[in-house]
């Protein structure tokens, strides 16, 4: 079973809007996951955000139940891959813990690497972030529900097909 840490800033938009998204889709595709998420400046105990919890139940997703937590290195060694929103997501999150260098990218790099591997073989570098939905409209909220859902399930398409090749 793959795992899946996501990582943003409070944990109240981005990751458990990730996590949930992914969990649904690999159901959906017969994969089984285990996703989780945390914030690198989290206050336990939060809930989602109201504009989360809007945007995902359109989709019949129900984050009511999500509760922030802050980031830490055990928590993300618990993980196969951790997935984080921003450079400077990542950048905080190896300063704090070099040892997971290997395992650590962003939502959207790790996606174009599973849609588009020939395309970074041939050294176009792109920055792909999730902007911070928090404090915005529920437009922008949508748009990152749905940036986040695209990511998602390129991740899902590459791991199938992996699991064909493994067949």
């Amino acid at each position: 079973m793959k795992s899946v840490l996501f990582v943003c800033t409070g944990n109240t938009c981005r990751s458990p809007m990730a996590a949930a998204l992914l969990k649904h889709y690999a159901q959906e595709a017969g994969i089984e996951v285990r996703t989780a998420s945390a914030g690198l400046g989290a206050f336990t105990g939060d809930s989602a955000s109201e504009h989360a919890l809007k945007a995902m139940s359109e989709l019949g997703l129900d984050l009511s139940g999500h509760r922030s937590r802050k980031f830490h290195t055990a928590l993300a060694e618990e993980f196969d891959l951790i997935l984080v929103m921003t450079e400077g997501h990542k950048r905080q999150l190896l300063q704090a813990a070099p040892e997971l260098a290997e395992k650590v990218f962003l939502v959207q790099e790790y996606s174009r690497a599973a849609r588009y591997r020939e395309e970074l073989q041939n050294g176009k570098e792109k920055v792909y972030e999730i902007a911070d939905p928090f404090g915005q409209s529920l437009d922008v909220y949508r748009q990152v529900r749905d940036e986040l859902a695209q990511a998602v399930q390129a991740i899902i398409a590459a791991w199938q097909r992996e699991k064909g090749d493994n067949a």
